[in-house]
């Protein structure tokens, strides 16, 4: 081969990789746009947002006999609280158990739940193959009347990317955890208000140092131990008391950081009730 044929060869390989290349990022940025585009209309056409809500709380584990009287911390005021179409979201996929959201952060989507975790990691809610999935709630939870402590997943979207749970990543910082500490959980069931964010964890699921796919537990004494290394785990101190009556909201997505493939980021919160000391485990029994 002639010295001009070996640099039209090389020219053109160039150009070749350099177009597969092009089209390869052309559409990647189509679809992450659509992915994007899909959940922000939902977010459109099924939300309302309310300023300043009134929150009735609708728990079925307190006895309606008992006057429970929800107090409203200071810092909720003005917080973006959500109204949700849940009826309109159940018939366009019968799949739909909740909504979370967390104020002034990229995170506002509807909730599956479905018989496995492995439908919903590249199924959008409309029923598409994505990449980003829909966050859905572990399929041995109990959605109807919520265990001690529920788990959402949702994927990492990785670099450039900051839907789905990709911002959850920011809560290592302790100024964005200070700025976004409260996230909105509601089922189709039940309206929970407002959860306090009490434990941010970076976590390798090969160790055996956190039970963390733990939904109920035995006994009061149980819970708290799994509490206490909740907190001792977390990589901020955060003074947030819990009882042994109160639920947990566990968010789970990958973190690579630290441990490659086998990393999870854990954001854990408790439903903010205040009542006359309701005891849950004499109501319904424990977990």
């Amino acid at each position: 081969m002639n010295r001009n044929v070996f640099n039209y060869v090389v020219i053109f390989l160039l150009l070749f990789v350099s177009t597969a290349s092009v089209i390869v990022f052309y559409l990647e940025l189509r679809t992450t746009k659509e992915e994007v585009t899909e959940y922000t209309t939902l977010q459109e056409q099924f939300t309302t947002i309310t300023n300043n809500p009134t929150i009735e709380f609708t728990d079925k584990s307190i006895d309606e006999s008992e006057d429970v009287i929800p107090t409203i911390p200071p810092e909720w005021v003005g917080l973006p609280y959500l109204t949700v179409d849940f009826e309109t979201l159940l018939i366009i996929n019968p799949d739909s158990v909740g909504w979370i959201a967390i104020p002034l952060t990229p995170v506002s989507y509807p909730v599956v739940q479905t018989k496995n975790n492995t439908k919903y990691l590249t199924t959008s809610f409309n029923g598409n193959y994505s990449k980003a999935g829909t966050p859905f709630v572990d399929s041995n939870n109990d959605i109807q009347n919520l265990d001690t402590n529920t788990i959402i997943y949702s994927h990492n979207m990785g670099t450039g990317r900051d839907d789905m749970f990709s911002s959850l990543l920011e809560y290592k910082d302790y100024e964005y955890y200070l700025d976004n500490k409260y996230i909105q959980f509601d089922t189709i069931f039940q309206r929970y208000g407002w959860w306090e964010i009490f434990a941010v964890i970076e976590y390798d699921i090969r160790s055996n140092d956190f039970q963390y796919l733990q939904l109920s537990f035995i006994n009061a004494t149980d819970f708290m131990n799994w509490i206490k290394n909740a907190k001792e785990l977390s990589v901020h101190d955060i003074d947030i008391d819990i009882t042994p009556h109160d639920r947990i909201l566990m968010l789970s997505t990958c973190d690579r950081g630290n441990y490659g493939r086998s990393g999870r980021m854990f954001i854990l919160a408790v439903n903010i009730i205040e009542s006359n000391n309701i005891q849950r485990e004499e109501i319904e029994g424990y977990g």
